[in-house]
C-alpha cells in the first residue's frame, strides 16, 4: 500500500486536473462576450501551466517537454498573469464578495 500510494494519489490528481480542464473547455463555448471569453481563456491557461510546471521536471527528464518549450512556458505564464492582473478587480466584484471582505486592514498597518 505505502509504495502504491504516491502513484494512486498522483493518479487521482491527474484525473481531477483533466476534469477541470474539460469543465473549463467547456464553460468557454458557452461564454458570449468576446472579453469574457478572453480574460477566463488566460485565467483557464494559467492554471494550465501550472499544472504543467508542478512536474515540469519529470516532463523534462522524460523528454516530453524540451528545455526551451519549458522556459517559454514560464516566461509565456508571466505574460498571462500580467495580463490577467489588468482584470482582477472586474473578476473580484463578478465574484459579489463584499469591498471590506476583500481586504484585511491589519494587512496594511505594517
Amino acid at each position: 500500500m505505502r509504495e502504491m500510494s504516491d502513484t494512486i494519489q498522483d493518479l487521482a490528481m491527474a484525473y481531477g486536473e483533466r476534469n477541470t480542464i474539460e469543465a473549463c473547455s467547456v464553460f468557454l463555448t458557452k461564454l458570449n462576450n468576446a472579453e469574457n471569453k478572453r480574460v477566463m481563456s488566460t485565467a483557464i491557461r494559467i492554471f494550465a501551466i501550472d499544472i504543467l510546471k508542478r512536474d515540469l521536471g519529470f516532463y523534462l527528464v522524460s523528454g516530453s517537454v524540451s528545455k526551451s518549450a519549458a522556459q517559454h512556458m514560464i516566461e509565456l505564464q508571466n505574460v498571462l498573469i500580467k495580463d490577467l492582473a489588468a482584470n482582477v478587480d472586474h473578476i473580484l466584484s463578478s465574484l459579489n464578495v463584499p469591498f471590506d471582505q476583500l481586504y484585511v486592514p491589519v494587512a496594511t498597518d505594517f
